[in-house]
């Protein structure tokens, strides 16, 4: 069903961890879901999983957050993970420690932003009935909003930047702790 045609506006909302991380992750993408979009005179569009799969492999981390679709303006993030499941595109961004990316955050954090929406080139499509299912697309960007397209494109939260340590250095602090 199209959320445009609901009589009434559904909300659904996601605890957003109080934390002092700079990665915003969720679902920026749900599969299956189907809208009604007007552009270019109106159609219906929806995706299927794997119609990212070439955009991650060729260029998932050079994929940049946005806010509000705003390439007029430099990003603020840009993707530390993206990835396709059964459900839709996950993603994880680094909100990059500038003014635009601590006012983002604080938007997302507060819980006022809590979407993501897509900036993409169609590459492959096929019809469904009256549905354009994309198969293929190239993403271009990902954005911070406040009323996705999608409903089911939520941040799910922020959480901080895990530090990654080789072997040795954890092989080290456990022997420190006599572990």
């Amino acid at each position: 069903m199209s959320r445009n045609s609901l009589s009434r506006t559904l909300f659904r909302s996601a605890p957003v961890e109080k934390v002092e991380g700079r990665t915003v992750f969720g679902l920026a993408v749900p599969y299956g879901d189907v809208i009604d979009v007007n552009d270019f005179g109106g159609y219906r569009e929806s995706f299927e999983r794997g119609a990212f799969a070439k955009t991650i492999k060729a260029r998932g981390d050079k994929v940049k957050l946005f806010t509000g679709h705003d390439r007029q303006r430099l990003p603020i993030g840009r993707a530390t993970e993206l990835r396709e499941s059964a459900a839709g595109l996950h993603a994880a961004f680094e909100i990059a420690a500038t003014r635009d990316g601590d006012d983002a955050l604080e938007l997302v954090k507060s819980g006022t932003v809590d979407s993501f929406s897509i900036g993409f080139r169609p590459i492959a499509s096929r019809s469904d009935g009256d549905v354009t299912v994309m198969t293929e697309v190239a993403l271009m960007e990902v954005s911070l909003v406040g009323i996705p397209a999608y409903e089911g494109a939520a941040i799910a939260g922020v959480r901080s930047h895990h530090q990654r340590i080789s072997t040795a250095a954890a092989s080290a602090r456990l022997r420190l702790l006599n572990l």
